[in-house]
């Protein structure tokens, strides 16, 4: 189960919008390095798991959970970059 608080865990500003950096966090969020990528590697991982006790599978569901965080500021960023740019 998940909960979605419509705050972000830290403030996003933008003082000039620039489309170049937003291209930049786009992969951030998207590359091939980039933080969706993890966050589905770290759910794969818990959800191959097959240890006999849950602890490992509950801190990589908790890891791919705060993954998600980080894209969901990333994707502000970029929105936020692209607000009103030239």
């Amino acid at each position: 189960m998940y909960y979605h608080d419509k705050r972000l865990q830290y403030p996003v500003t933008v003082d000039k919008p620039d489309p170049a950096f937003a291209r930049m966090l786009q992969q951030a969020i998207g590359g091939v390095e980039g933080e969706i990528r993890v966050c589905m590697q770290y759910f794969f991982q818990a959800w191959g798991n097959r240890a006999p006790t849950p602890k490992y599978r509950d801190m990589l569901l908790h890891t791919a959970t705060e993954e998600i965080g980080h894209i969901e500021m990333l994707a502000t960023a970029v929105a936020l970059n692209l607000d009103k740019a030239p």
